[in-house]
């Protein structure tokens, strides 16, 4: 079984592409894949380059230790007793 713990500590290991917040009293995770980096001149969408095999894999762990998981856009992945929200920044623009 996961804890809140571990699972902070395999994002932990992802520090420079992945953000992530926790709510203590509602026991919520928000996790942010910093995909996106900014505009161009012409106002365009530069997308930024991230370890894509270890947030992959992460998510992976994350989902298999999940009790259940859903959502299409943002993902809720459910434990015990806490949830993970998994999404990227791209989603925010």
């Amino acid at each position: 079984m996961m804890t809140l713990e571990m699972v902070i500590e395999l994002l932990k290991s992802a520090k420079k592409d992945i953000f992530y917040d926790v709510d203590e009293e509602e026991r919520d995770v928000y996790v942010t894949v910093k995909d996106f980096k900014g505009f161009d001149d012409d106002w365009h969408e530069i997308s930024r380059d991230y370890d894509k095999d270890l947030v992959k894999s992460i998510e992976e762990k994350i989902e298999a230790a999940s009790v259940s998981s859903e959502g299409d856009l943002y993902r809720y992945y459910q434990f015990e007793d806490f949830t993970v929200v998994w999404g990227y920044s791209s989603f925010d623009v």
